[in-house]
């Protein structure tokens, strides 16, 4: 039977600095502090950040709504680095002292104590140094707002902060997605629904000159004449509705009643899986740099994206709305997402003091004493795979399709190497709870402000080009007299439940009239 997985060498670093510039402004958004600051609070994720950006960066980097990855990328590098540094020193001292007790310049008592002191002394001073970033650099300043800035690494190249900066942008382009959810990085699902309506002309006023329109079928006494229907296609429809959702809650609002943290995009979802030849071989950097093989059966899907971050961007509300035409049908699909508040622990940063003084550094001191051997230990664990077997530390795990056939002929076939994005740094971050209620009630508040504009606008193309409403207007007030709440907890992972299914291929409710 063949292996599951196939290890890769990561592509070697490249030479070069970050490309010197302004910062996005997501870049300067709390939520990008608050992901850099956990970088340096909590090591399991500072380690799933640079293990999704940089040591499986073969992989397509997944949309960033309402940060930028790259500031987070450069903090958690500058945390390995510190604790690489404090590794580094501890190895030198403790080479140092067994030469000297070896030479017999030490005695064994004396070595002991200088390797207990080497203990404390190089976790006291990475903790004051981790302290100092944190004040320094990642608390919130009197404007309440974040630079942006982090700090330069060899392995933070210009060609890896393009590459992230180009496909961390949803704006107009390709999402090419790895696992099952092509939403990737929009948080959890929160409500959904679809509707099929059928492309029927509308019904002629007697008043109306013009061209007679067939009669409808079943009609008794005198037949109904309609319009003929004005034709359109998806992403004409795509265009417009995107162009009036901008309109309506933005730029044709008034100052206190628009949404400004709104955001409209067209995107198109689709998988990013390449091919690699000759299986003799462990595919190369080269062979993960070809083009990607689009899927003949799925060639991609186009979603209009509106988006509402607030909260500072800690909280995200995402509406995927995609429009399709199949014969004189009409099918509308509707999938809300959120992000929810990043985890608690990551606000510590925000209750350190503004400065280190003498007093703080002495409970420092202290508090070293007691945690540096169980944090030691803890750390060596960690870290044994690379420090037995260093020559795994750049080898990363490309996950092959199970082979169940008979006689394990996967050996012998093409090797397919997925792409495409399978989470975000700001998705490995989020608690499952929110933080405060509103931030919950303001979920709700603009899914359905999004969810009625738009069927609103929807309802105003149709009208434009002859399209009877009288079935469309029955299934706007079904959806909208849904209950929020019973299908649509957020943290549940039945969200896509048959109580938010809307099909008007059956059972359909109709009244007469224009």
């Amino acid at each position: 039977m063949a292996s599951n997985h196939l290890t890769v060498p990561a592509p070697a670093p490249e030479p070069g600095r970050p490309a010197p510039g302004r910062p996005t402004p997501d870049a300067t958004s709390n939520a990008t502090r608050l992901l850099c600051a956990g970088t340096y609070l909590d090591p399991v994720y500072r380690t799933a950040v640079i293990r999704e950006l940089l040591t499986h960066r073969f992989r397509v980097v997944a949309p960033s709504y309402g940060y930028d990855a790259v500031p987070v990328l450069g903090h958690a590098l500058a945390a390995r680095r510190l604790h690489r540094m404090r590794l580094a020193a501890l190895a030198a001292g403790a080479a140092l002292i067994l030469v000297l007790t070896v030479a017999g310049a030490l005695g064994g008592f004396t070595a002991f104590l200088l390797v207990l002191w080497l203990l404390w002394a190089t976790a006291f001073f990475r903790r004051v140094v981790t302290l100092q970033v944190l004040v320094r650099r990642l608390r919130p300043r009197s404007d309440g707002r974040f630079d942006g800035a982090y700090p330069e690494h060899p392995d933070l190249t210009r060609e890896l902060v393009h590459k992230i900066n180009r496909q961390q942008t949803a704006d107009g382009t390709i999402i090419r997605y790895g696992g099952y959810k092509p939403f990737v990085g929009a948080g959890v699902p929160v409500r959904n629904w679809s509707n099929a309506q059928l492309l029927v002309g509308a019904p002629e006023s007697p008043f109306e000159a013009g061209r007679p329109a067939p009669a409808v079928p079943g009609a008794v006494g005198r037949e109904l004449r309609r319009k003929q229907v004005v034709p359109f296609t998806a992403e004409e429809m795509t265009a417009r509705i995107a162009e009036r959702m901008q309109q309506v809650l933005r730029d044709q609002t008034a100052a206190d009643q628009r949404i400004d943290g709104l955001t409209v995009e067209r995107s198109t979802f689709t998988t990013a899986v390449t091919t690699v030849r000759d299986v003799g071989r462990d595919p190369t950097p080269e062979d993960l740099d070809r083009p990607f093989v689009d899927d003949p059966h799925e060639p991609g899907r186009v979603y209009l994206c509106i988006r509402v971050g607030t909260w500072d961007q800690e909280l995200v509300t995402t509406a995927f709305v995609g429009f399709d035409l199949k014969g004189n049908t009409l099918h509308t699909e509707f999938y809300s997402y959120v992000l929810a508040p990043i985890e608690e622990s990551f606000r510590l940063v925000d209750r350190l003091p503004e400065r280190l003084d003498g007093k703080l550094l002495l409970k420092v001191a202290w508090h070293t004493l007691g945690g540096s051997p169980g944090a030691t230990v803890r750390s060596a664990m960690l870290r044994t795979g690379t420090l037995v077997m260093p020559w795994k530390r750049d080898r990363v795990k490309v996950p092959q399709p199970l082979d169940t056939s008979e006689f394990g002929f996967g050996r012998y076939a093409d090797l397919l190497v997925n792409r495409g994005a399978v989470t975000s740094v700001r998705e490995m971050a989020t608690r499952d709870t929110f933080r405060v209620f509103f931030q919950q009630t303001d979920t709700v508040k603009y899914t359905q402000i999004v969810e009625r504009q738009l069927l609103h606008v929807i309802g105003e193309f149709l009208y434009e080009h002859n399209v009877d409403l009288a079935e469309y207007e029955a299934r706007q007030t079904n959806i909208l007299n849904q209950n929020f709440g019973s299908n649509n907890t957020f943290g549940s992972h039945s969200n896509f439940g048959p109580g938010n299914q809307f099909n008007n291929n059956s059972g359909s409710q109709s009244r007469q009239g224009a």
